[in-house]
């Protein structure tokens, strides 16, 4: 399509109306996309790339290059690949193989209960990034998280925005803490939270080993309506250093594992249980 103006000799093609509006996302934020891409297919070509982000093929060319010249893609002939795992790695990467089966369907559970227009909050666990691997076909939704690689993880879907709350990272757990994350918490709110945690008893409530972690979930509590608890059955009946979420605050539990029928008999007295 050519749009002219009286006295001015000039064309637009549609290529170049889409990378103009794409103008407003920040380059970063779409190199940033694409590495997400590349982590859940292993490679993807350059047409594919462009109509996902709706961006021209030019412009993923581009990126590719400035992308493989920091050494984090490989270009091949037509596309891209990995040049080494991204994330998650080192022990997070560990704790997601860790009862794997359960979070798998723990995750399907909690995905059930996120509908489109939806605004959320995730943790930083695995069970949390689980579920986050569960949302590609949700639209209008918003994300408030702390975890880092669930927020990678997620920044490939437009239809998702991600919201990163902003603090320390904590490494081993690509979680972030601290007053920063807290201070931007208080001006956020979401309809339902999800949350996992080292223990959950009717006592103690929800419980954290780590306290900035602790503090940093207790925060995220305050600020949704609903407290959605997932956790797998070893968790239940046990009691960590820090409490964040007391019992009586939780509307509901899903949870997987062998004993998960048998541990959460009590809980039941408070909220409903979905074993998984």
């Amino acid at each position: 399509m050519n749009l002219a103006y009286p006295g001015q000799a000039t064309s637009c093609t549609w290529a170049d109306m889409s990378d103009m509006a794409t103008e407003l996302v920040p380059p970063e934020l779409r190199r940033d996309q694409i590495l997400a891409l590349l982590q859940r297919h292993g490679q993807m070509t350059v047409k594919a790339c462009a109509e996902q982000l709706g961006v021209s093929e030019v412009t993923i060319r581009s990126d590719f290059a400035l992308l493989e010249r920091d050494g984090l893609l490989r270009r091949v002939w037509g596309g891209a690949v990995l040049e080494r795992p991204l994330w998650p790695e080192g022990s997070f990467a560990t704790r997601l193989k860790e009862r794997a089966a359960e979070k798998e369907r723990i995750a399907q559970a909690a995905a059930n209960l996120i509908t489109d227009g939806d605004t959320i909050m995730l943790d930083a666990s695995t069970t949390a990034y689980a579920i986050a691997r569960q949302l590609s076909e949700r639209r209008n939704l918003t994300v408030i998280t702390n975890g880092m690689h669930l927020a990678l993880a997620l920044g490939a879907h437009q239809a998702i925005t991600t919201i990163v709350v902003g603090g320390q990272v904590r490494g081993e757990t690509g979680s972030l803490t601290g007053t920063l994350a807290e201070e931007m918490l208080e001006r956020l709110h979401a309809s339902k939270g999800f949350f996992s945690a080292r223990g959950l008893t009717l006592a103690k409530g929800l419980s954290e080993s780590s306290i900035p972690e602790g503090l940093l979930k207790a925060t995220m509590v305050r600020h949704v309506d609903s407290v959605i608890a997932v956790l797998d059955s070893s968790k239940l009946g046990n009691t960590a250093l820090t409490s964040f979420c007391p019992a009586s605050r939780i509307q509901r539990l899903i949870t997987a594992g062998a004993e998960a029928a048998a541990k959460s008999v009590a809980l039941r007295e408070l909220f409903p249980v979905d074993v998984v």
